[in-house]
């Protein structure tokens, strides 16, 4: 390790990646429903991003939201040239991203111009030392605006039974390796199995890690690196973060998972009475926790904790927007929750997807339409949300700027040549959310020729897109192997292609991705 990164891995990038819980219109809708006033994402606002990494949130945030001046912030030079490259490539010049520890951002007098309306920092809390942590406290504190939002996730201790002395024996392996982080990888995993295998009675008794390690052989070697391989790594209580946030005047409001705001669906039914006895809001948190045998939590807090009056907020809530993703269905609506999945019940979820599959709508308007005129608001909205948390719909703007539009499609196409010329961004920003979505690599190729003026012919789609593979010195996959023969691999790219056209456009045009 280098003597600038503080025990944090710097020898290898982090992964490029993409929350939605960050963005501004999720905070905004997640505050709203917990009943507190969020930032007008209708007026200019300020975002910031403190550890950014490779800045795709705060540059597809950028593109969404031309109103928006966005900061990225981050200690790595390497990640900061590359969310640069990414802006500059994409041409906006409403993103900015500065190269700073969070000491400096804490102590410096003048950073970014001023104060923010959404603060956000995902995955960094438990992976710094302690002195950063309050670094980075003070910095989200000194920084948001009065009623700005701020966001933080980390671990907590309640969910890594077993894996503080693991993760420990991890970092010293590591050390001991002459190899680069994420090549040390496979050798430390290979090193644990063997240990597992001779019979250490560790394993005994602590059964779950069985399943976090076949989870941990899932991930991209660069990720465990960053996530297990730094000096530090502290799962916390969650009370302690929310009583460093409150020391810096940021209220903890709720959770940006939503299911973890409804008591029904985030802890075992035998804890519903200890959780309604409890007023203290810290200490229904920390049982929560328990509850669900938390590991991971997106807490939202706001600078000013002031509830809004009923009439307001039911007036504010009748004009959130929702908009359908898309994503199937089937014949159960099923959400994953902390503690497991729900299944949704059809007589309300199934008629609200229905109306979404229409294209946008405002809570006031479903609320017009059987079966929700006579069914109480409260039992609304317990299902927008978990319908949000499942990826069935998504917060949504009543009507995008044109800017946008032009913004989100620059950047969809920036994302395809980069994957045309060997790179794996497996998403796509819709204007519509203001957020990004998950899609296969190939569509992010079919988006890209469409943006770029190519017809809907499928035969022409489909020798662009295999071309583009070609090009990459990519193959076509079928169940994880190379197709060697070129008529096999087109006759599937061609399958793939009209789904895309018959299915996936018209989502796509729904979402802004594509003009209808």
């Amino acid at each position: 390790m280098a003597a600038w990164d503080d025990g944090y891995v710097s020898d290898v990038v982090y992964t490029s990646n993409f929350y939605r819980e960050c963005t501004p219109a999720w905070m905004s809708a997640a505050a709203l429903l917990l009943g507190h006033r969020p930032p007008d994402l209708a007026r200019p606002f300020r975002y910031a991003d403190f550890g950014c990494a490779h800045g795709f949130t705060a540059v597809a945030i950028a593109a969404a939201h031309p109103n928006a001046e966005v900061w990225g912030f981050d200690f790595n030079p390497a990640h900061i040239e590359s969310a640069r490259d990414l802006a500059f490539r994409s041409g906006l010049s409403n993103v900015h991203f500065q190269e700073a520890s969070f000491a400096d951002i804490a102590e410096g007098t003048e950073i970014a111009g001023g104060t923010f309306d959404f603060a956000v920092s995902h995955g960094v809390l438990s992976w710094i030392s302690t002195e950063n942590r309050q670094h980075l406290i003070r910095a989200i504190g000194r920084l948001t605006k009065p009623g700005g939002l701020a966001y933080l996730s980390y671990n907590v201790l309640t969910g890594w039974p077993g894996m503080l002395p693991l993760r420990a024996l991890m970092r010293m392996l590591a050390k001991a390796s002459p190899d680069r982080s994420d090549l040390a990888v496979p050798g430390i995993l290979d090193f644990i199995d063997r240990l597992k295998q001779g019979g250490a009675l560790f394993f005994q008794a602590n059964p779950g890690l069985e399943t976090r390690l076949a989870e941990i052989r899932r991930q991209d070697a660069r990720y465990i690196a960053h996530e297990f391989l730094n000096e530090d790594w502290q799962p916390v209580m969650s009370a302690e973060v929310a009583t460093a946030m409150t020391e810096v005047k940021c209220g903890f409001i709720g959770s940006a998972t939503l299911p973890e705001n409804i008591d029904t669906v985030s802890v075992p039914a035998g804890l519903g009475t200890m959780m309604s006895e409890t007023r203290d809001p810290v200490l229904r948190e920390t049982l929560r926790d328990f509850g669900a045998g938390q590991g991971f939590r997106r807490d939202l807090f706001r600078r000013g904790v002031n509830t809004m009056p009923t009439g307001e907020h039911q007036a504010r809530v009748d004009d959130l927007t929702l908009v359908g993703t898309g994503q199937a269905a089937g014949d159960q609506i099923t959400i994953p929750t902390s503690i497991g999945s729900v299944t949704g019940r059809p007589e309300i979820y199934g008629p609200l997807l229905a109306m979404l599959a229409d294209g946008p709508m405002t809570v006031r308007q479903v609320r017009q339409r059987e079966p929700f005129v006579s069914r109480p608001l409260v039992e609304l909205l317990q299902a927008v949300a978990l319908l949000f948390a499942g990826g069935y719909a998504h917060p949504a703007f009543p009507g995008v700027a044109a800017d946008a539009v032009r913004a989100v499609a620059r950047l969809n196409q920036v994302i395809a040549a980069s994957n045309a010329g060997g790179g794996d961004q497996p998403r796509l920003v819709s204007p519509v959310m203001g957020s990004a979505i998950t899609v296969d690599f190939l569509e992010t190729l079919a988006v890209g020729a469409l943006l770029g003026g190519h017809g809907l012919d499928l035969d022409a789609l489909t020798s662009t897109v295999l071309g583009q593979l070609t090009a990459a010195g990519r193959a076509v996959q079928q169940e994880g192997q190379a197709v060697q023969d070129p008529a096999e691999a087109r006759r599937i790219v061609t399958a793939l292609m009209r789904g895309f056209l018959d299915n996936r456009v018209p989502v796509l045009r729904h979402l802004g991705v594509l003009a209808r």
